[in-house]
């Protein structure tokens, strides 16, 4: 149990920076999408959304439920790339940082951090 609260904390501390790298790169203040879009069934629900919306309201509100729920986490992650590729038009150095974060959320859940 106590493997899991620390995994759980970890976690949160991850999605506290990935939230301060996106607002640092002007993508957390994104429109909410529709309830319709949330409905997508394509990976990053790329078919109804931005991937800074897919972010902030699939990707971490799940992950936020989790924590809250102490449910198990997910062990296989690998969402850092998608990011080079969403935010390519962005600076750069911004862009790196949202990577960083994602890369170590990544590797926490693969168990490789």
């Amino acid at each position: 149990m106590k493997k899991a609260f620390s995994d759980h904390h970890l976690l949160a501390d991850l999605l506290m920076d990935l939230q301060m790298a996106m607002q640092d790169c002007d993508v957390w203040q994104c429109e909410e999408p529709t309830k319709d879009a949330l409905q997508s069934s394509e990976p990053f629900c790329i078919d109804t959304m931005r991937f800074e919306q897919w972010l902030r309201f699939v990707m971490i509100e799940r992950f936020k439920t989790m924590l809250a729920t102490g449910s198990d986490l997910p062990v296989r992650c690998h969402i850092s790339p998608m990011a080079e590729e969403a935010f390519k038009d962005k600076p750069h150095a911004k862009v790196r940082h949202i990577v960083t974060c994602l890369n170590r959320i990544d590797q926490h859940l693969s168990g490789t951090l």
